[in-house]
């Protein structure tokens, strides 16, 4: 299965369950074996490790956004949106569809994760040397044009026909799937070394292209499956290290949340602000759902 979205934690539950009543008796099914009520499903799914889960999801997504979602813009979501859907091209519906998902809640995860990360930049010390060391990494503005193929074949043969002296606009036009960027022959918004957005695979091709007009020379593997074929139509001069800095603390700061060996210090930011906004459980059933969060980092601050 491809992979969802880059760089971000995709969770999606049951559509819809959180409208259902809890103490409603309709009947949501009927057999010659016995009949399944709201209710019912309601208590089973708050029982099972998944409906644990989502409530801890709905609950730390609502807390967060609450304190940190005004960080995170209509324009941010939208543009992490169009970016992630062109790279997934004519594929992207299936996606969606595999993953159980609209492009509303796709556009919502991606929100959730973006205020996570404000909320964790918030509450986690970026130190400076991890700045030096991303400035060290940092590559900076970089615009490409991208053909989003169906297939490896068709990327080799879009490369080819490049070589032929096909212009660009041609070979787009003929083999790309994606139609998010039509309009601009496949152009994408400039970005730099510190985006989510862009597929890590993409990143490291466009950086490797030394002068305007250069493609690559062969199909670009994403981490999603996908085969594409790039162009690079401008870059900038690196900037200094201070006019980036806050992009630089929002790479440590993703970096920091991707990685599985920093869960226990992830739920204990969690946790210090769930606490601080006094949430309370108040259903028996649901009571230990926060726990690893809010009971992290407690005893060690004793």
């Amino acid at each position: 299965m491809r992979k969802f979205i880059w760089g971000l934690l995709v969770i999606i539950f049951i559509g819809g369950l959180v409208f259902l009543s809890l103490n409603s008796s309709k009947t949501l099914m009927t057999s010659n074996s016995g009949k399944i009520t709201e209710k019912q499903f309601i208590n089973d799914i708050k029982k099972s490790s998944a409906g644990q889960q989502e409530f801890a999801n709905m609950t730390i997504n609502k807390v967060l956004d609450d304190q940190y979602g005004s960080n995170i813009s209509k324009t941010d979501v939208q543009d992490a949106f169009d970016t992630q859907k062109a790279q997934y091209g004519a594929s992207f519906k299936s996606v969606l569809a595999s993953n159980n998902a609209t492009e509303e809640q796709f556009k919502t995860n991606i929100k959730n994760n973006l205020v996570m990360n404000a909320a964790v930049k918030a509450n986690y010390k970026v130190t400076d040397k991890q700045i030096d060391q991303a400035y060290k990494d940092y590559h900076q503005d970089t615009t490409i044009s991208m053909i989003t193929a169906k297939d490896e074949n068709a990327a080799k043969e879009a490369i080819e026909a490049l070589k032929s002296g096909d212009s660009w606009n041609t070979v787009y036009k003929k083999y790309t799937t994606e139609k998010t960027y039509t309009s601009k022959n496949g152009q994408l918004p400039a970005f730099d070394s510190t985006s989510t957005s862009i597929d890590a695979a993409v990143q490291n091709a466009a950086f490797k292209l030394s002068k305007t007009g250069d493609y690559s020379s062969s199909p670009v593997t994403g981490s999603n499956g996908g085969f594409y074929v790039i162009q690079l139509d401008k870059t900038t001069s690196k900037p200094s290290l201070n006019s980036v800095r806050s992009k630089l603390s929002d790479r440590v700061v993703s970096t920091f949340l991707n990685d599985q060996k920093n869960t226990t210090k992830i739920q204990t930011i969690i946790g210090k602000i769930l606490r601080k906004e006094n949430v309370n459980v108040k259903d028996s059933q649901l009571k230990n759902a926060l726990n690893a969060y809010m009971t992290a980092g407690i005893s060690s601050s004793k």
